[in-house]
């Protein structure tokens, strides 16, 4: 259920300048972003606020996107998660597919990717979403 007007997005990714380019385009689609730049900031962004989707870095200091997702899915926080990353091998791959990421997309990502990706997930996991409203 909707705690918001609008659903809400977690980017989390220790690059400022893509977190604010990802919440720019978010925003005009709809999606009220929350920014995280490391994956404890996230974590703790999950545990106190609704989410109802998330972009994730996997390469970040301290805690990889992969390592955030899988503390946010053993909190229960069971959302659509999309991992970006920009070396993308087959052992990124098969982690990425244990903790049941939605997608995986090898950066750079051109930003018709990435919304058409998020709208899908959006799509498969909630009834009330319809995108570009």
């Amino acid at each position: 259920m909707r705690n918001s007007e609008h659903p809400i997005m977690l980017i989390t990714d220790d690059d400022r300048a893509f977190r604010e380019t990802m919440a720019e385009v978010f925003a005009r689609r709809g999606f009220e972003p929350i920014l995280a730049a490391n994956g404890d900031e996230a974590i703790h962004v999950a545990q106190g606020t609704t989410v109802h989707v998330a972009l994730f870095d996997f390469h970040m200091p301290e805690r990889t996107g992969l390592e955030s997702i899988s503390a946010c899915r053993s909190l229960g926080i069971n959302i659509p998660y999309i991992l970006l990353t920009g070396g993308l091998d087959q052992a990124i791959a098969t982690q990425a597919e244990s903790v049941e990421v939605f997608s995986l997309l090898e950066k750079p990502v051109s930003i018709q990717i990435v919304t058409g990706v998020v709208k899908d997930a959006m799509a498969s996991h909630y009834p009330w979403y319809e995108a570009g409203r």
